[in-house]
This record gives C-alpha cells, sequence and structure tokens, in this order.
C-alpha cells in the first residue's frame, strides 16, 4: 500500500521509536516499506518516515542490483574511528542536500522478517545509508548532523 511521507515537522520523526511491537506482521511491513522507498525513489525509508511507529527501516544493500534488506530493531555495535564527509538527502526533506560526517564502517546487528538476528559489516555507501535510517530510529534528522 503506498503511503505520503509525512510532514519533516511531525513529531514522530522527532521521537525516538520503541522495539517492534511483538504481533507485528514483518512481512506485510517489510513489503509495504520496499513498495514505497521504491516508490518515492529512495535508497532507504524508515517506517516513521510514512507515519508507522515501528522500529525498522528498508535500506539497498545493493545499489546496482537494487537488493533491499528490513532491518527490524536495529542497532550500530561498532563504528570506525575513519570519518568520510558525503553529501546526503532524505526523503522527508526533499530539496535538501548536505554535506555530513559520518563513520566509513560499522557493525550492525538487526532481525529479519523471520526474528533471526543478523550481524554483519557495512562500509562505504552501504553504511551511510544505514547511519542514516538508523538515525530516524533515534528520533535524529539529518538536519542536526
Amino acid at each position: 500500500m503506498l503511503k505520503t511521507l509525512i510532514p519533516s515537522e511531525d513529531p514522530l520523526l522527532h521521537q525516538k521509536i520503541k522495539k517492534c511491537s511483538y504481533n507485528l506482521d514483518r512481512s506485510q511491513l517489510s513489503y509495504t516499506l520496499n513498495e514505497n522507498m521504491f516508490h518515492h525513489n529512495g535508497v532507504g525509508l524508515s517506517a516513521n518516515q510514512i507515519g508507522i511507529e515501528e522500529r525498522v527501516f528498508v535500506m539497498m544493500i545493493d545499489i546496482d542490483s537494487q537488493e533491499t534488506i528490513t532491518c527490524f530493531n536495529p542497532r550500530i555495535i561498532k563504528e570506525s574511528k575513519d570519518e568520510v564527509v558525503m553529501e546526503e538527502g532524505c526523503l522527508s526533506y526533499p530539496e535538501l542536500y548536505l554535506e555530513i560526517s559520518r563513520p566509513s564502517n560499522i557493525i550492525v546487528k538487526y532481525e529479519d522478517e523471520g526474528k533471526n538476528i543478523i550481524k554483519r559489516k557495512l562500509e562505504g555507501y552501504i553504511a551511510r545509508i544505514f547511519q542514516h535510517e538508523y538515525d530516524h530510529m533515534e528520533g535524529i534528522d539529518f538536519t542536526q548532523r
């Protein structure tokens, strides 16, 4: 189901999102997030950006093949000391692009649709996407970086 992006001033974008609901239909939400991310031409999309108060986001893990992962209850467990400055945009701020400094590599944990815990190292642009979407889960938008 296609949803409208909520306005950038909506309080849902500026609050920390709690862990996912116990009985959440993870496959349905994953499908909805993927559908909306592609519809809005993003490389990532957090549930709260479309008005859903669940700690989950979808992101491209491979830009060329457009393969995605859906991250439920994501966590960043380690960040590299090396930081990289890059221009970032956000679907919640369609006309705004800012130079943002972020760690170049991170180690993350998240749950997949089947509630399996996934731990992986992300590097470069993919690490940046994860950090940007993770910030949405923490109530931080990229204008605060």
